[in-house]
């Protein structure tokens, strides 16, 4: 199945759900989490709406794009439009969520208003034609197609109509007193196949996995590396989901790469371009970015382990760099080391040739 036929049969199920929306949703200076909505939310008086166009006729609107939720790494799929919020399934149905089309109504001194829950954040013209990248609740969905979502992200009347809601705040992992909780979290992912594979690749550090301190709580880290000591720290009760967890994992085993094999890298990363996004991590700082591509590239090369038709996922890895630039790259060198001996991309990534 190609990637573009594998969206629309994600787009055709995500009508299906939309009836009834109940889905399941020195130190290096350490991984943070993603703004969070303060960071991604515009707010506009409701009295000062710019020209409209084409009304609510932009409900049950599908848009076949990239959602990459609280800055991890991009997941392929069909965002659908309804007045309850932005319906979004990723092509192999194993991830939905549903985003708030628009904020609550709140009151001040200038009026009523309401936050956009949706902002075009810029066009880039990375893959050759405009890509169009759009905020959306402490996520980026990204899209060729964006059909109806640039008039809604300029918050036209229509959405003040809708039932108001409040925010919905998600979840930690484990509560942030339970610190027996999370050891035990951090315990069984620095233990588990994921870890393993991200040791082949990095290295193991030579001290236990710990959990993060106080102070690197209070700045909003989720993870730690210590170069001096070869250890890292993991902070559970900042994450909401286990992808979170294996990312920062790999962002920060990434940091143990660069310690050790800093010419190396140096001469692989000659040439690549800076984030674009200043809300994405790693923006205007080239360690952090090469730690995120990194990740994001072994993210890549897991979710694509098994896959069937090489020459489209090539497609895919397209936007992760267009996220992250260096994506790519990290990509082919991570697919020569023996533990992706058997990869079905091996091949195309390393000599532009199919096996």
């Amino acid at each position: 199945m190609t990637a573009r036929r594998a969206l629309v049969s994600a787009a055709l199920a995500t009508l299906a759900l939309a009836g009834g929306i109940a889905l399941r949703t020195p130190a290096e200076p350490g991984y943070v989490a993603m703004a969070g909505r303060e960071d991604t939310l515009r707010v506009r008086l409701s009295d000062s709406r710019g020209p409209e166009r084409g009304g609510r006729a932009a409900l049950g609107a599908m848009v076949i794009g990239y959602l990459s939720p609280r800055g991890l790494p991009p997941l392929a799929g069909v965002m659908l439009v309804t007045d309850t919020g932005l319906v979004f399934r990723s092509s192999d149905g194993r991830y939905t969520a549903v985003l708030p089309v628009v904020g609550p109504v709140r009151a001040s001194p200038r009026g009523r208003w309401r936050a956009s829950a949706i902002s075009l954040a810029y066009v880039d013209q990375g893959l050759g034609r405009p890509a169009y990248l759009f905020r959306v609740d402490g996520g980026v969905f990204e899209t060729v197609a964006p059909g109806p979502l640039v008039d809604v992200a300029r918050h036209p009347a229509w959405l003040d109509s809708l039932a108001s809601r409040e925010w919905r705040g998600e979840g930690a992992l484990v509560g942030g007193t339970d610190g027996p909780g999370a050891r035990r979290l951090v315990g069984a992912i620095v233990t588990g196949a994921y870890a393993d594979t991200l040791y082949a690749i990095f290295g193991r550090p030579a001290r236990a996995a710990g959990l993060v301190g106080a102070r690197g709580r209070a700045a909003g880290r989720l993870g730690e590396y210590i170069a001096t000591r070869d250890s890292l720290a993991l902070d559970p009760a900042g994450m909401a989901s286990v992808a979170q967890l294996r990312h920062t994992l790999a962002h920060e085993l990434a940091h143990r790469w660069q310690a050790r094999s800093a010419t190396q890298l140096a001469t692989l990363w000659r040439g690549v371009a800076p984030i674009r996004d200043p809300k994405r991590y790693g923006y205007g700082n080239p360690r952090e970015q090469q730690a995120e591509a990194a990740a994001f590239a072994v993210h890549f090369l897991l979710a694509t382990a098994a896959s069937r038709d090489p020459a489209a996922q090539t497609v895919t890895l397209d936007h992760y760099d267009l996220l992250v630039p260096g994506t790519r790259l990290m990509a082919r060198y991570f697919a020569l080391q023996p533990i992706f001996r058997g990869h079905p991309l091996r091949d195309l990534l390393t000599t532009g040739r199919g096996s």
